[in-house]
């Protein structure tokens, strides 16, 4: 590959892109996550206020033919324009998608278009790109050349199934202290253990979530993309499109009353889990490692061979780390430092 070309598709061209080429750089990119899927895309530019505007930039051969595309959204308000991730902050992956997403004659493309957008007047906020990726390594040094504000955010991954006998030994007397505890009290209770198979499931659980998220956050700062209220319709047209294909919800209820719940995206044998919610009432009990106890259990069983558990800050890292993750991270690469993408 000798030249790489970018060319920006903006509004109606960057929706007829992702509804006619999306699909087969997806289906031709390994590593893209179901945050590049171009359904999940698509049902989020579908609702994206009137203040933003959908972008493709598509990384193309001399030929013209696309290498890989990155999508994007351009928010304008009050004479401010912030170029973010398609998605952002619920997308916990950010990449380009197809044949060449990871080349590096392709990132530094498209991370030398971010840069003329910054120097032409707008905030890039750049977030949640893996930080060993073509993109992220560019994006990191992009950073040092141009004082643009860097973090990084580790992310944790946990191969199924789980071998428990091979944790550390703290681990183990954590993990069978929590099964003795609800082995115990399912003499008493009936403990009901789910995963949604269809979309009306799907959706009717979503709202179940919605709620334990809601009350679980009520008063405290959420974490970055977390359901915000204003977004249930949004995520109920989102979810709508994936269908129970590409998305499901995992609950655990004691005597019918869910107590734990959680969103899950899959491709391939690998699942994505984002938007966790438990019931603060019944913490005494672990319920969110209960849940995922069965979840592993669950996934296993059914061939898939990972589950992602995506960011992790501050006391997360400590829960997963009974499962014996493999870790990784992403970086935010942000023009404008202070930045955040909301």
């Amino acid at each position: 590959m000798t030249t790489v070309f970018v060319r920006e598709h903006v509004g109606p061209d960057a929706m007829d892109l992702l509804a006619t080429q999306w699909g087969s750089l997806y289906a031709e990119d390994d590593l893209a996550t179901p945050y590049q899927s171009p359904l999940w895309l698509t049902a989020w530019a579908r609702h994206l206020p009137y203040t933003a505007t959908p972008i493709v930039l598509a990384a193309t051969s001399p030929t013209g033919r696309i290498l890989a595309a990155l999508a994007l959204a351009r928010h304008t308000e009050a004479g401010r324009t912030r170029i973010l991730p398609l998605s952002a902050p619920h997308a916990e992956c950010v990449r380009p998608v197809g044949p060449h997403a990871d080349d590096p004659k392709v990132a530094r493309a498209l991370a030398f278009h971010l840069l003329l957008a910054d120097d032409i007047g707008a905030d890039v906020v750049m977030t949640d790109v893996p930080t060993t990726s073509a993109l992220g390594e560019f994006l990191t040094l992009l950073c040092a050349d141009t004082g643009w504000d860097c973090t990084t955010t580790a992310c944790a991954a946990i191969p199924l199934p789980v071998p428990y006998d091979s944790l550390p030994p703290s681990a183990q007397r954590q993990h069978a202290r929590r099964r003795h505890t609800w082995a115990s009290l399912a003499d008493t209770r009936t403990i009901t253990y789910a995963r949604t198979r269809h979309t009306q499931e799907l959706l009717e659980a979503f709202d179940v979530l919605c709620q334990l998220h809601q009350r679980r956050w009520e008063g405290h700062t959420p974490l970055p993309g977390s359901l915000q209220t204003t977004e249930h319709g949004q995520w109920q047209s989102v979810l709508r499109e994936l269908g129970a294909a590409h998305a499901c919800i995992a609950s655990l209820a004691i005597d019918d009353t869910v107590i734990a719940a959680q969103l899950l995206l899959t491709r391939g044998s690998r699942c994505y889990s984002l938007i966790p919610a438990m019931n603060a009432a019944h913490r005494h009990l672990a319920p969110g490692h209960a849940l995922l106890r069965h979840l592993i259990e669950d996934l296993a069983g059914e061939g898939f061979h990972t589950l992602d558990l995506g960011r992790t800050t501050g006391p997360q890292e400590s829960y997963k780390r009974n499962y014996g993750p493999r870790w990784t991270s992403t970086v935010s690469a942000l023009s404008s430092p202070h930045e955040a993408a909301a």
